[in-house]
């Protein structure tokens, strides 16, 4: 069961880091638009998966089940920031590409989606850290 859980858990990081955000975030118009779908999808992902990862921990009661969870959990911080400081800033559109608003907005969705990525990594070596224990 465990199993199934970090592959689905890894297989939706994939999913997300890279069908959904490069489609999603390189759009040149409706910038705020594709922003709002991107937060939903990413919304729904972490009200599936943290009460999955909790799952897998109470399954499996190791490390790598933590840091799986922790992982998730600083990407739901980074979103509710990022969430708190879209509302502050407003429209992205409105605002020039250099201005310093726009460029924190962007640097700050770039740390979430690298974090994203590194729990995908960190979900694929639990995959195959599993898969060697299996196979002793």
């Amino acid at each position: 069961m465990d199993k199934i859980l970090i592959s689905l858990y890894a297989g939706s990081l994939f999913t997300i880091v890279f069908i959904v955000s490069p489609v999603l975030l390189r759009t040149n118009r409706n910038k705020d638009l594709a922003g709002h779908f991107y937060g939903k999808i990413l919304w729904r992902f972490y009200y599936t998966f943290l009460p999955l990862l909790f799952l897998n921990f109470l399954l499996n009661k190791n490390v790598m089940s933590i840091i799986l969870i922790s992982g998730l959990a600083v990407n739901v911080i980074i979103s509710t920031y990022l969430k708190s400081f879209k509302r502050k800033i407003g429209s992205i559109e409105n605002l020039e590409f250099n201005n310093p608003l726009r460029k924190r907005f962007r640097y700050i969705s770039y740390l979430s989606l690298s974090i994203l990525f590194l729990n995908f990594l960190l979900s694929i070596f639990t995959l195959i850290s599993e898969e060697v224990r299996w196979v002793r």
